[in-house]
């Protein structure tokens, strides 16, 4: 299990439907979906046995409407701020440590003229050597 699998685990307990963390779909295969993509991991410091650093998680929600991605977009990033993270720490060759998030906005229309809001999960992990 990956942070974004992770992160897209929590937004599934939250009650969040049609998450992909693999791949973005395309309009046809599903018409409102979130994804959560997972960026590069980056050390902050590092220990004998472990590494700290950060890993960017990115989560988009795609809606037909712009104030539903707005709403559901926002309702995401309260849940993830507000998650006791405990349950989804382990993410396979990293413990999630802590979380941060940026507020949601506008990040574009996608080709289908749906509309795309997303906000930026930094994980604080601890990776073992």
């Amino acid at each position: 299990m990956s942070c974004a699998d992770s992160i897209a685990s929590l937004l599934a307990d939250a009650h969040f439907t049609s998450y992909f963390t693999k791949v973005c779909p395309s309009a046809l295969d599903c018409a409102e979906p979130i994804v959560v993509t997972e960026g590069a991991f980056v050390r902050d410091s590092r220990q004998v046995e472990e590494e700290r650093g950060n890993v960017a998680v990115t989560v988009m929600v795609v809606r037909e409407v712009a104030a539903d991605a707005e709403t559901v977009a926002t309702a995401a990033e309260r849940a993830v701020r507000h998650a006791d993270w405990e349950p989804y720490a382990d993410a396979e060759t990293y413990r999630i440590v802590g979380v941060d998030t940026t507020a949601p906005a506008l990040k574009e229309r996608d080709s289908s003229g749906r509309f795309v809001w997303s906000f930026d999960v930094t994980c604080a992990v601890v990776r073992a050597l």
